[in-house]
């Protein structure tokens, strides 16, 4: 079982000098990229942060809102999805999966899954088309489990203070996203609870693992004591 670990994002008060201190000091094998979500980076970033992470990082990158929540995977949205693409070129032999979040109201109803499925193909993306509902529609329907394996993405889990904390492991990968219990973002996970969620997954019999700690002030610590639990 290959595991990978990281947080999302390290511009955090643990991190006192950028992307060059988490490369060298967090103990950690993989990242996720969450500030693209927000706005493109600068060119010149992405080429920097290729040259100085191939061999050390793997990379989930956060698809732009545009093409998420505006465009909301329309013929638009592709286009802007080439061009978020085209950016991160430079990165993308170590880019393992692409972030799709989707919008909370983003229901599976017929046509916006006719729309879904027709942006994924045209993606060629494959198992690096990650997937993550908001919507608990889609928790409450196990045939989209089903429907994530047979399109072939991969489908992301959560555990969050409200979605069902169910592990998927969709075509022999996990890809968990920890975003906090009592509140999203502001939670510190106990061991007890970190030896929980390994289990879990663990009891999936994964061939990758990914966990991303989206927790803020404690995400450093979790991810490095989830690396030595899974490892």
């Amino acid at each position: 079982m290959e595991v990978y670990v990281g947080t999302s994002g390290w511009m955090y008060i643990w991190n006192p000098d950028g992307f060059d201190w988490y490369l060298v000091n967090s103990k950690l094998n993989a990242v996720e990229l969450n500030a693209s979500f927000y706005r493109f980076p600068f060119p010149s970033m992405v080429k920097s942060w290729a040259s100085k992470s191939r061999g050390k990082l793997r990379w989930a990158v956060k698809v732009s809102r545009w093409v998420t929540h505006v465009f909301k995977l329309s013929e638009r949205a592709y286009s802007t999805w080439m061009k978020f693409r085209e950016l991160f070129k430079p990165l993308d032999d170590i880019v393992d999966f692409y972030l799709f979040q989707l919008p909370p109201q983003a229901a599976p109803t017929e046509s916006f899954v006719r729309r879904l499925e027709k942006f994924y193909r045209d993606s060629r993306l494959e198992e690096r088309f990650a997937l993550e509902w908001r919507n608990l529609k889609w928790f409450l329907d196990k045939k989209w489990v089903k429907w994530a394996e047979e399109l072939g993405l991969t489908l992301v889990s959560v555990d969050s203070p409200e979605h069902p904390r169910e592990i998927f492991c969709v075509n022999g990968i996990v890809y968990l996203r920890m975003h906090g219990r009592e509140a999203w973002y502001a939670h510190y996970y106990e061991d007890e609870e970190l030896i929980e969620v390994a289990e879990k997954i663990k009891e999936t019999s994964p061939e990758k693992v990914y966990v991303f700690f989206n927790n803020n002030h404690a995400m450093l610590e979790n991810a490095q004591r989830m690396l030595e639990i899974l490892g």
